[in-house]
C-alpha cells in the first residue's frame, strides 16, 4: 500500500512531493493506492461497514468457479489530523497509515448484485438474489433477509428491451443502487425495479421495511445499460418525480401515465397510499422520456423534472424543448413553470386530486399545487443544444443553483473538413454552465462556464464531430455499442463537490488522463475560481470508475478512483488484455 500527499497550489504538484517553495496550499489530499489483484472485472464499493470513523473498501469478484468473493480493506494507522474547522493555509506531511485486507470471505452463489446503504442506523452491504434482498453481517459473516421481492419486481429478470434489469457484462456482480430516501425522513428506503414499475419498501423506525407498493411506468433502462463500468442507478431513469403535490408538506411520488399524472400521497407515518390519485395540468408536452427525442426528427417537448427552482417552497415544472428542422438550426430550451398553491380543500370526487376550473389546478385535501399555462422562465443558450440540467447548491446559501451541460451546433455536423480537423487532434467540447440562483431569481445568462472534452485525449481516431442522437442519448446508452467511433463519449472525469470544507462546491475537471484541474468554489456571483489549480495524478480511463464520497466523516468530499489496468498508451487506453494486470484503487482523501 502506498500513502502519499498531494498538495494543491497555483502550479503543478506531483504525488509524493511537497513543493515548499510554492505558495501556501489551500488544502491537501492524502493519496492511498491499494492493489486489489488481477481479474477481468471487479466491483468496488465504499461504506462504514465495520463501524469505524473511516470507511472501508469492499471488493466483489466472480472467481473462475463462479463463486462470489468479498474482500474488505480497512484503514490502519493514526488518522490524519485536521477537519473542516482548521486553517486552510496549513501544510501537510505525508499521509500516515496504510490500507490493509481486513476480511476475505465468500458470498452466497446466487448473488446477482450488491449495494451499500444505511439500514437501522449503520452501513450495510445489501446483497441481491432472485426473490429477495439480504443484508450481510460482518461480525458473523452471515446474511439475513431484508425483504422478499415480489416476482414482478425481481431485479434479476433477464429481458430485452425496456423492462427488468440485466447486468450488461458477464462474470461480474454489479453495484446496483436500490436505496433512496423517498419520503425525506432521513432513512434509506428500498427501490427495486421490475417489469411493471418500481417496488417501494419504506424503512421503518426499527429498521424493518413496510409492505411494498408499486409505482411508476415500466422503466426504460436503455439509457444506463451501455455503461462500461459496474455502477448502475435504475432510479435515475425511473421517471418518478418526488414533490409535494397536495400541500401537506410531505413528499409524494408522481409519474405520468399517458394522459394524466398519478400521485402516491405520503401520510403522517411516512407511508404511501398504494392507490394513486390522478390529476392533469395545462402544461403541454409530448413525452415524459427525454431520451425519446433522440429518435426521428429529433424535435418535441419532454417533461424533464419537478423541483423548487425559485426557492418559494413549492415545486416547479420543467419541460425540455428541442426545435429546428436542420442540425445547424437546432435549438433547445428548458421551460420553467412556477408552482403555486390552489384553493385549499377543493378536490375531485371522493376527495381525490382533481382538475381546477381552468384545467391547470391540482386539487386535494391540503393546499393544492398549480402551474401556469405559459413558462415563467426560459433557459436557453444561443447556437447550442442543451443536454442536461441538474440542481445543486453550489455556494452553500441554501438555494439550489442550476448546472446546464450543452454542446455547440458546430460540433453536430460532419464533413471532410471536420474529419481532417479530428485527424489533426481537434476535440469536441461540451460546455458546463452554472446559474447562480439568488432570492429565487434565475439569471438570464450563465454565471460561470467551463469546458470539458467529449471524450479522451486528442488522437487521430476521433472523427471531429458527433451526431446529435449520440449526445441526446448520453454516454451510457445501450446503443453506444453500435457506435464504435463514439464508444468513449462522455468518458471524461468531472466532479462537483466540496473538497475544501468551506461549504461551497468545487469543480474538478479532467484535463488529460494525467492531470486534474480544480476550480475552487468562491463566493457568489463568481461561484468558481477563474483559474484552476492543477494536480498531476493518474485518472481512470472512464468517469464511470471514479466517484466522490466522504471517507472519513469530516464533511469534505473525497475521491475514489478504480484503475482496471496500468499500462496505457498516449491517449490513456489499455495496452494489455483485460485481467492481465492487477486492479488498483486510488483514494484521494481531502483535508
Amino acid at each position: 500500500m502506498l500513502a502519499v500527499a498531494l498538495f494543491l497550489t497555483g502550479g503543478y504538484v506531483h504525488a509524493g512531493q511537497a513543493n515548499t517553495a510554492a505558495q501556501p496550499a489551500g488544502y491537501a489530499f492524502d493519496s492511498y493506492e491499494i492493489d486489489i489483484g488481477p481479474a477481468v472485472r471487479q466491483t468496488v464499493l465504499t461504506g462504514y461497514l465495520l463501524g469505524g470513523e473511516t470507511a472501508e473498501l469492499a471488493v466483489v469478484t466472480v472467481d473462475e468457479d463462479g463463486s462470489r468473493r468479498l474482500r474488505i480493506y480497512g484503514y490502519e494507522g493514526e488518522p490524519s489530523e485536521g477537519g473542516p474547522g482548521e486553517a486552510e493555509t496549513r501544510t501537510s506531511s505525508s499521509a500516515n497509515g496504510t490500507w490493509a485486507l481486513r476480511m476475505d470471505t465468500r458470498l452466497r452463489p446466487g448473488v446477482t448484485f450488491v449495494d451499500i446503504a444505511r439500514i437501522d442506523g449503520r452501513d450495510r452491504l445489501i446483497i441481491g438474489e432472485p426473490g429477495r434482498l439480504n443484508a450481510w453481517d460482518p461480525g458473523s459473516d452471515t446474511e439475513h433477509e431484508l425483504v422478499s421481492v415480489m416476482p414482478a419486481a425481481t431485479v434479476t429478470t433477464v429481458k430485452s428491451g425496456a423492462t427488468g434489469f440485466r447486468a450488461p457484462h458477464e462474470g461480474e456482480v454489479p453495484h446496483v443502487d436500490v436505496t433512496r430516501d423517498v419520503n425525506g425522513n432521513g432513512r434509506m428506503d428500498l427501490v427495486v425495479t421490475g417489469d411493471n414499475g418500481f417496488q417501494i419498501y419504506v424503512q421503518l423506525e426499527d429498521g424493518a421495511f413496510a409492505d411494498p407498493f408499486e409505482t411508476g411506468p415500466p422503466p426504460n433502462l436503455d439509457p444506463i445499460l451501455g455503461a462500461d463500468g459496474y455502477r448502475f442507478d435504475p432510479w435515475s431513469v425511473s421517471r418518478i418525480h418526488e414533490f409535494d403535490c397536495d400541500g401537506d408538506g410531505r413528499v409524494d411520488l408522481v409519474s405520468w401515465n399517458g394522459n394524466h399524472f398519478e400521485a402516491h400521497v405520503q401520510d403522517e407515518q411516512g407511508l404511501y397510499d398504494p392507490e394513486p390519485l390522478n390529476f392533469t395540468t395545462d402544461v403541454s408536452f409530448d413525452t415524459d422520456d427525454v431520451t425519446s427525442l433522440a429518435e426521428g426528427e429529433m424535435t418535441g417537448r419532454a417533461l424533464h423534472s419537478f423541483g423548487d427552482l425559485n426557492s418559494d417552497g413549492i415545486a416547479d415544472m420543467v419541460v425540455y424543448v428541442l426545435e429546428g428542422a436542420r442540425i445547424k438550426d437546432k435549438r433547445s430550451a428548458y421551460e420553467v413553470y412556477f408552482g403555486a398553491r390552489g384553493v385549499e380543500g377543493a378536490g375531485g370526487p371522493d376527495g381525490t386530486l382533481g382538475t381546477g376550473g381552468n384545467g391547470s389546478d391540482v386539487l386535494g385535501s391540503g393546499s393544492p399545487i398549480q402551474f401556469a399555462t405559459m413558462p415563467d422562465v426560459t433557459i436557453q443558450t444561443e447556437n447550442q443544444v442543451q443536454l442536461a440540467m441538474e440542481r445543486r447548491d453550489l455556494d452553500g446559501d441554501g438555494e439550489d443553483d442550476l448546472v446546464v451541460t450543452s454542446i455547440e451546433n458546430k460540433y453536430l455536423e460532419g464533413g471532410l473538413f471536420k474529419r481532417i480537423k479530428g485527424f489533426m487532434g481537434d476535440d469536441v467540447w461540451l460546455n458546463v454552465a452554472s446559474y447562480h440562483v439568488r432570492d429565487g431569481h434565475i439569471p438570464d445568462r450563465a454565471t460561470a462556464t467551463r469546458r470539458i472534452q467529449l471524450d479522451g485525449a486528442p488522437s487521430p481516431r476521433e472523427p471531429g464531430w458527433v451526431p446529435l442522437e449520440v449526445v441526446l442519448q448520453g454516454g451510457k446508452h445501450a446503443r453506444r455499442r453500435d457506435r464504435e467511433q463514439y464508444l468513449r463519449a462522455f468518458n471524461k472525469n468531472l466532479f462537483i463537490g466540496d473538497v475544501t470544507g468551506n461549504d461551497r462546491a468545487d469543480l474538478l475537471i479532467e484535463w488529460t488522463h494525467r492531470e486534474l484541474h480544480i476550480y475552487e468554489g468562491v463566493p457568489a456571483p463568481g461561484l468558481f475560481a477563474d483559474e484552476p489549480k492543477k494536480v498531476t495524478i493518474e485518472l481512470p480511463n472512464d468517469e464511470e470508475f471514479a466517484w466522490m464520497t466522504d471517507l472519513n466523516r469530516d464533511g469534505r468530499q473525497d475521491i475514489v478512483m478504480h484503475h482496471p489496468f496500468t499500462k496505457r498508451d498516449a491517449h490513456g487506453a489499455p495496452m494489455e488484455l483485460p485481467g492481465a494486470e492487477s486492479h488498483r484503487v486510488t483514494l484521494l482523501i481531502a483535508r
